[in-house]
């Protein structure tokens, strides 16, 4: 996943100014969680944010009221993106605070992506190997997607391994292609 350098910037200040005490860096982490699930969830907000006619001012009322619960720290960072006019890169900050974080404490995200729903004693048993590879608490999600046909994906952080049908088959597909026009 690529990162903006300058959101990357504000997410380790962030960071920085909360990771002597627990409670700040727990209530920070929960915040940024927050506000990745609604960005998330609402393109209408990224839009609302990215705008160039909406003016500041009605963006940071309204950040302040979809984010009332989160801690000051939260909103001082908010503020700031608004003083600097970077406001843009909220949910970019939010996203590669997590990612700052999850090194931090050895947080390792796993996505697992199959056709079908995967037994949970079968899920187990990849975290526990995922976890004696990278020697990192891991949290692992499992993903169904039905174009795959059978298989999986595996990612863990920035890598990937594809062992999907749809893919294998591509690649076969790729070496005919390339024997016929041979």
């Amino acid at each position: 996943m690529n990162y903006n350098r300058v959101a990357f910037r504000y997410a380790k200040a962030l960071l920085l100014s909360c990771k002597d005490d627990n409670d700040k860096l727990e209530a920070a982490h929960n915040d940024m969680s927050f506000i990745n699930n609604t960005f998330d969830e609402s393109e209408e907000l990224k839009l609302f944010i990215d705008s160039k006619v909406i003016k500041d001012s009605d963006k940071l009322a309204t950040l302040n009221e979809i984010f009332e619960d989160i801690n000051d720290l939260s909103k001082s960072l908010i503020k700031l993106l608004m003083k600097n006019r970077r406001i843009d890169l909220f949910d970019d900050v939010s996203k590669s605070f997590t990612v700052l974080y999850n090194d931090y404490v050895g947080n390792q995200e796993v996505t697992l992506t199959t056709a079908s729903e995967v037994e949970i004693n079968k899920l187990k048993e990849i975290e526990q190997k995922v976890k004696e590879l990278t020697s990192k608490n891991v949290n692992l999600t499992n993903i169904v997607d039905k174009q795959i046909v059978g298989g999986f994906v595996l990612r863990v952080g920035d890598l990937q391994y594809n062992a999907s049908f749809k893919d294998q088959l591509k690649k076969l597909e790729q070496e005919f292609l390339n024997i016929t026009i041979q």
